[in-house]
């Protein structure tokens, strides 16, 4: 049985602003082309860097590596890393959608547009472009939302922290059109409106995220409700094949969850669960509901 993948530690930042109809949210469309995900909408991010947990980068945030581990929940070795994560989000909105977080009318939008071209090109880290443009890490911008863990079966795996921050007063999100071709301004509402008629292609953790978002009325509150002290509980994922070969994504809140664990130990997949039951009257409804 061939070993589990070990997953890279990865980070995502749901970039949050208010509209006319009440909260939004900043996804992008990773290129066809992309080796993971592709087509998919996802928040901005992608794996933490040895940069991002640095000496000079660490210099160049607002907060040191042990106050950030106390503030985000981060527990286990991942403490340890919890100013990394929160850096490399800062870096990956940076490079994939043109927003510097947490630094409202602090610099000029032809300077952002330059720094961000360097980054791009290799010619220049987020560290130096921190010091060039006399702007700090704003990493207490980000909050903790949620922690997944992919499934052990995944080829590709990612332990991933979700944050969650606001957008900037006075930039403007743009592509880089390599990795990312199409970004959207959307309600969770919408977003998942959208994915059950095809229209908006996402994965499973992204999908149950959005759903998470649907609580919430405006960007306030999903950043009061994340600044909340609490302990950040990686969400494991399994997978398992229903008896029709359907497969099946379980978390720890669904029924079967623990039975796959007894049953495929390793996450192999290979676990087979009874189908569900035919939504009810009432769940019919409610999804007709939420789609409409």
């Amino acid at each position: 049985m061939p070993r589990a993948t070990i997953p890279r530690p990865a980070s995502t930042t749901l970039v949050l602003r208010d509209g006319w109809d009440g909260l939004k949210v900043l996804m992008l469309r990773r290129s066809a082309s992309a080796s993971f995900m592709p087509g998919a909408y996802v928040f901005p991010g992608g794996a933490v860097d040895p940069a991002d947990h640095s000496a000079e980068i660490e210099a160049c945030c607002v907060e040191s590596a042990g106050e950030a581990s106390r503030r985000l929940g981060l527990g286990g070795t991942m403490g340890g890393f919890a100013l990394a994560h929160a850096v490399a989000a800062l870096r990956e909105c940076f490079e994939e959608c043109g927003l510097w977080l947490g630094a409202d009318m602090l610099v000029e939008g032809a300077a952002l547009v330059d720094a961000r071209r360097r980054m791009l090109s290799g010619s220049a880290s987020l560290a130096e472009l921190s010091v060039e443009l006399s702007i700090p890490l704003a990493t207490r911008a980000l909050a903790p939302w949620s922690h997944w863990v992919t499934p052990i079966d995944a080829a590709r795996r990612f332990d991933t922290v979700f944050f969650v921050a606001l957008a900037p007063l006075d930039q403007l999100a743009v592509v880089d059109g390599g990795e990312t071709t199409t970004l959207v301004w959307v309600s969770p509402a919408e977003a998942l409106s959208s994915s059950a008629r095809g229209a908006l292609p996402l994965e499973f953790a992204t999908r149950c995220t959005l759903e998470s978002l649907l609580p919430f009325r405006d960007a306030v509150s999903v950043m009061r409700a994340a600044r909340t002290p609490r302990s950040l509980a990686p969400v494991h994922p399994r997978v398992a094949r229903t008896r029709a070969g359907m497969r099946r994504v379980l978390l720890p809140h669904d029924a079967g969850y623990l039975d796959v664990m007894r049953l495929d130990p390793e996450g192999t997949g290979s676990a087979v669960i009874p189908d569900p039951p035919p939504p009810t009257a009432v769940h019919r409804m409610a999804i007709r509901t939420h789609r409409d």
